[in-house]
């Protein structure tokens, strides 16, 4: 698997740097009549602000077993500024190189000068260096707190929908600003202020977590519940708060709640304004779908293998299967209403997208809901929740790819008669009205899947406890 990645990432060097040598002949090709570098300069905050998305989502900490070396003649700022250091070898950080440096070699070296050039390839240097950095910083800073982590795609999901609505354009601003930044070099020291900033930033919040007293405290006295306001629910909502508590904690169970935060902005692809005005909702209902109920379709396939490790220890506690399968259900529906709560905003786009979001999220909070979890109870597969994220298949099979067309295909069987027979709006209700029920019979079908769950339990253990 190293070994794909690897050729993975240098073909995708190779086309960075293809396009970098070639990418002032398509900008002509595209835009005829327009000043290349211009147009250049007004998709380089674009990239940047992709590329932020791609780190948070992608790249993984730098990670150290510190104790040993605390208690050595090793002084925290060496450790601290190793992390650091190793951090940098990333392909985030070469792929603006070999797509830049072309660019700027045969176009703004010829327009500028090769000094300009020079000074606009430091300046996209420390811009990335700025860049990674600060993701680390808010990454860390989101094990400390989740608000970092909600704050962070707020603001970018913001960003995004002003753009898209033409409140303001990125693109002019980022014309305006490297326009006058190839005009004027003395702004390469604004970008290098951003690079120190975001590497200080996170420096002193490293050197500043690097203590055994706090590593003590923290293993020290651990409740069940860190969530004051799920103790109301009993011991559904303690055991949802160590659901929770693994997400923010461990790599992969973390990521997949960062990609259900990230696929809200999916409707800017699958909600096409000609689709909605001819009220062609085939489509967007599936976008839909996946938008509010993306979590559902990760979590939910390993919703027992995610606790593999101590799968063990708990099947022999006095926890009830019932309440246990109602926390993870309690804890899909919870995160589902989020996400339909905040995609909610595709409204400003039209009125009709949100009585679409509505069926499709009764539709994964009644239906979708069920049916995962009777998946789940026949996926004899553990998973190392320690492992990084990306490129991680540990797990997964043609089951998972072939659950998702499933997904489709049903959400389309409760839709489409209506909607053909009747209207599109007859096929909305349908899929809201089947919601309802299947949620309304929650409690038998809970019942149900802990029968399958009985029946496969000593399946799933053997399966659990091969490495």
């Amino acid at each position: 698997m190293q070994i794909f990645i690897g050729f993975i990432m240098l073909y995708i060097l190779a086309n960075a740097l293809v396009l970098g040598f070639t990418l002032g002949t398509i900008i002509t090709r595209q835009f005829p009549g327009q000043d290349a570098i211009e147009i250049f300069c007004g998709f380089i905050l674009y990239y940047f602000s992709f590329d932020i998305i791609m780190r948070f989502m992608l790249q993984d900490l730098p990670t150290l077993a510190v104790q040993p070396y605390l208690i050595q003649n090793i002084k925290r700022k060496t450790l601290v500024s190793f992390l650091n250091v190793r951090s940098l070898f990333t392909i985030f950080n070469l792929l603006p190189l070999v797509l830049f440096i072309p660019f700027a070699a045969t176009n703004i070296a010829q327009q500028y000068g090769s000094i300009q050039a020079m000074l606009f390839i430091w300046s996209v240097v420390t811009l990335c260096i700025g860049n990674h950095f600060l993701v680390l910083f808010i990454k860390r800073k989101t094990f400390v707190s989740s608000w970092w982590m909600v704050g962070f795609f707020v603001l970018v999901i913001g960003f995004i929908t002003a753009d898209y609505a033409d409140i303001f354009s990125m693109r002019k601003v980022s014309t305006a600003i490297f326009l006058f930044l190839l005009q004027h070099s003395w702004l390469v020291i604004l970008a290098l202020f951003w690079a120190f900033l975001s590497f200080f930033c996170n420096y002193f919040f490293l050197r500043r977590s690097l203590y055994l007293e706090d590593d003590a405290k923290s293993s020290g006295t651990n409740r069940i519940s860190g969530y004051s306001w799920l103790e109301r629910f009993g011991i559904v909502g303690d055991l949802m708060s160590v659901d929770i508590k693994m997400m923010l904690r461990n790599k992969r169970p973390g990521y997949i709640l960062l990609l259900s935060c990230f696929f809200i902005l999916y409707g800017f692809i699958m909600y096409k304004p000609q689709a909605i005005d001819k009220n062609e909702f085939g489509l967007i209902m599936t976008g839909a779908i996946f938008i509010t109920g993306i979590f559902i379709v990760n979590y939910g396939q390993f919703l027992f293998a995610w606790q593999s490790a101590h799968f063990d220890g708990m099947m022999t506690t006095d926890i009830s299967i019932k309440e246990y399968i109602k926390s993870k259900i309690s804890l899909m529906i919870g995160i589902c209403t989020i996400t339909f709560l905040i995609s909610l905003c595709y409204g400003f786009v039209s009125w009709k997208i949100i009585p679409v979001e509505m069926a499709a999220y009764l539709f994964n909070i009644g239906i979708h809901t069920v049916l995962v979890c009777l998946i789940a109870t026949r996926n004899y597969k553990g998973l190392d929740i320690s492992k990084k994220a990306a490129f991680n298949f540990q797990g997964v099979n043609a089951t998972q790819w072939v659950y998702m067309l499933a997904i489709v295909l049903i959400s389309l069987i409760f839709y489409l008669p209506f909607a053909l027979f009747i209207n599109v709006w007859a096929g909305i209700l349908s899929m809201s009205f089947f919601g309802i029920i299947f949620l309304l019979l929650h409690n038998w079908w809970v019942d149900v899947i802990v029968g399958q769950f009985k029946k496969n339990k000593y399946k799933i253990l053997s399966g659990f406890r091969e490495k």
